[in-house]
């Protein structure tokens, strides 16, 4: 959409350069421009929706519903100015560009619009997935900061080259992090949470500080895919990875290994602190389990270890002792299950 409006400006300029030959492309650049250009808000709607958790979000189809109000009536409105030369919104003064008496009115609007965008992204900015809130806000900012200065200067045409501008940082960026993240969690995956461990092995070796890791597997996955089905089992996923992320917030690396399982690699170096921080993801899942939203309870099993760089073990013995670890609490589980 962004493409064609910046394609339709173009053409606009060219036939105020060129009115003896290309007057009319100056017309119909315009009236595409005027007709069309809501439909880049609402396109951004859409795209943000893609990016929520709809279990979180709030106000989805509202919000949806009024932006593809705005634009239909828009639309027709422009159209009706431009068939019966009511002037509106703009009007040709021979070869002259002006501004119609409901320019600033539309133009308002459209600024309005795009706060709402942003709005809109803070409102759900929790039901974002994880590691995608940032240049999903960066998008409308900048469309804004663009739109004012197409709105309140005449003589800056900024709307769709701070869109175009949005747009690249936002590709950018997701081409960049989805080299390193999961789809389906918003977590690391197994390349991306390799990377930290393997730097956070070299900076402790380097420097003697340590860190922590936890491996966690979630108890009776396929149970709960074989019973409820496959959406069911991404469900669970995305909620574990959600509590995951809440219990440590920005303070640690959290990456789905494969499958079922999660790492988390922290900065914490006290085992008294680290199991304080695994309690409370075990505290986490007791409260969604009390909640009873689904037919199904959510427990894990999980091995930590607190690297010591004076034992210089190697990324693979490193994962391969958490991984143990985190086996014999599972094996627990399975034990305490059959007894049941």
């Amino acid at each position: 959409m962004t493409l064609i409006l910046v394609i339709a400006e173009t053409i606009g300029h060219i036939g105020e350069l060129y009115p003896e030959k290309y007057a009319i492309g100056m017309k119909i650049g315009y009236y595409i421009i005027y007709a069309l250009d809501p439909a880049d808000y609402l396109f951004a709607i859409l795209y943000i929706n893609c990016w929520l958790d709809e279990s979180k979000a709030k106000c989805q189809k509202e919000v949806t519903y009024i932006y593809r109000a705005f634009m239909g009536i828009n639309f027709v409105l422009v159209t009706v100015s431009v068939l019966f030369n009511l002037d509106w919104f703009y009007y040709f003064d021979g070869i002259n560009y002006l501004r119609g008496p409901f320019f600033l009115v539309r133009g308002i609007l459209i600024l309005v619009f795009c706060v709402l965008l942003s709005v809109y992204v803070i409102l759900n900015f929790n039901a974002i997935y994880s590691g995608y809130q940032k240049p999903i806000l960066a998008l409308p900012l900048i469309a804004l900061a663009g739109g004012c200065l197409q709105v309140f200067f005449t003589e800056m045409n900024m709307t769709y080259g701070s869109i175009a501008i949005g747009i690249l940082i936002l590709f950018f960026y997701l081409q960049s992090k989805n080299l390193d993240i999961d789809y389906l969690t918003g977590a690391l995956n197994r390349r991306g949470i390799d990377i930290v461990m393997e730097n956070n092995i070299k900076t402790s070796l380097s420097t003697g500080h340590r860190f922590s890791a936890i491996m966690l597997d979630l108890d009776r996955f396929k149970e709960i895919n074989d019973t409820y089905g496959h959406n069911e089992g991404d469900y669970a996923l995305k909620i574990v990875s959600t509590i995951l992320f809440k219990v440590f917030s920005n303070e640690a690396a959290i990456g789905r290994f494969g499958g079922d399982e999660f790492c988390v690699i922290c900065s914490i170096d006290s085992q008294d602190e680290l199991e304080d921080r695994i309690e409370l993801i075990d505290d986490e899942l007791d409260k969604w389990n009390y909640r009873g939203e689904k037919p199904y309870k959510l427990e894990v099993s999980m091995g930590s270890m607190i690297y010591n760089p004076a034992e210089s073990m190697s990324v693979k013995q490193f994962q391969i002792a958490i991984d143990e670890l985190m086996y014999i609490q599972k094996r627990k589980h399975h034990l305490a299950d059959n007894r049941r």
